[in-house]
């Protein structure tokens, strides 16, 4: 079974055709019961979309905020995440850029490292403090 948050479940049922009335008595029902929990969703959401699809911590927060979750949820949300891991899995998109892009141009070479992890929501500095050390390291 999916996790799912208040909004996805609104809309579900507004899909179905369940009048507004009653989807609020399903919702206040579920989450009574137990299986509508926010805060339980942004944490399995945020963790799974950081250790499967790779997101950054900027898509993963405009995600849950699409979703109308609490900020004060997401951060908790967001608490899930390793920093250990997140630097690396920077570190792993930007060494496997290296390899395939071309160096001629570095001005190009950074913009083409760098756009990969931005676009998977990672902060631009954050990924710009990475590639200048592996330049260093790899003397790029």
């Amino acid at each position: 079974m999916q996790e799912r948050c208040l909004v996805e479940v609104r809309i579900h049922c507004n899909s179905i055709g369940i009048s507004a009335k009653n989807t609020d008595k399903i919702i206040e029902q579920l989450s009574e019961e137990g299986f509508i929990e926010e805060e339980r969703f942004a944490k399995l959401y945020a963790g799974g979309k950081f250790r499967n699809k790779k997101w950054g911590r900027a898509r993963i927060i405009g995600e849950l905020q699409a979703r109308q979750i609490p900020d004060h949820i997401i951060k908790i949300g967001l608490s899930e995440i390793d920093e250990e891991e997140y630097r690396k899995n920077i570190v792993s998109m930007v060494e496997y850029k290296i390899t395939i892009t071309d160096t001629s141009n570095k001005m190009l070479f950074k913009h083409r490292l760098s756009k990969t992890a931005i676009n998977k929501g990672y902060e631009p500095e954050l990924v710009h403090e990475i590639i200048d050390e592996l330049m260093k390291k790899k003397g790029i």
